[in-house]
């Protein structure tokens, strides 16, 4: 009896022992959702191309081989405007008039043949002083040696490639500027002392 009693004791000790336990609280899963933010950097700057149109080599060969232009050139107290045509290079004429004469010329067998126009004829003459600088100045695109290497695009102005050197040479500083859409020259300067400027008629 005494021995059924003890168990039935430890047995009440043990139930009581029991409820008063706190279960353990589940564990806590901490689920740490982070926004997703998307942080879109912004393009970087384009560094800018330089075009390779209107380049100046592309202005000297087309000056050196166009078919046909009209030019005004101011040299020395000189002011010319006329026309230059080319059958091909090296077979160029010219017709322009200035300081109220009009001349016309062009390449042959003996050289230049120049005439001069009287009323409403043409006749032979003896060129003008300044006549075969100008013709030199139109038909031959001269091109000289840089002290800078090669001429520098300075800028674009109205269309245009401006490009800047210095002539090795006679340390006179050419300004030439390059039509980008056609790459012919519009515009030749050097210094103070001249200045060509040339324009193409819509149907050449």
């Amino acid at each position: 009896m005494r021995c059924e009693r003890f168990w039935t004791y430890t047995l009440l000790l043990t139930i009581v022992a029991c409820s008063r336990e706190t279960p353990a609280p589940p564990p806590t899963i901490t689920t740490t959702q982070s926004a997703a933010t998307t942080s879109v950097a912004p393009p970087p700057p384009q560094a800018r191309i330089p075009s390779t149109n209107g380049s100046y080599a592309k202005g000297i060969d087309w000056l050196r081989s166009a078919p046909a232009f009209h030019f005004v050139i101011d040299e020395t107290g000189v002011h010319a405007e006329g026309d230059l045509t080319r059958r091909t290079i090296g077979a160029e004429s010219i017709q322009f008039r200035a300081n109220g004469e009009e001349w016309r010329t062009s390449t042959g067998p003996m050289g230049l043949a120049w005439e001069r126009r009287q009323g409403g004829a043409w006749k032979a003459a003896t060129g003008p002083a300044y006549g075969n600088r100008l013709f030199q100045r139109v038909t031959l695109a001269f091109d000289p040696q840089k002290k800078e290497g090669e001429a520098q695009l300075v800028g674009t102005e109205d269309g245009a490639n401006h490009y800047r050197f210095t002539n090795a040479n006679t340390s006179e500083v050419h300004d030439v500027w390059v039509n980008i859409a056609d790459e012919r020259i519009e515009r030749v300067k050097i210094g103070d002392v001249f200045e060509m400027r040339v324009t193409v008629a819509a149907n050449r």
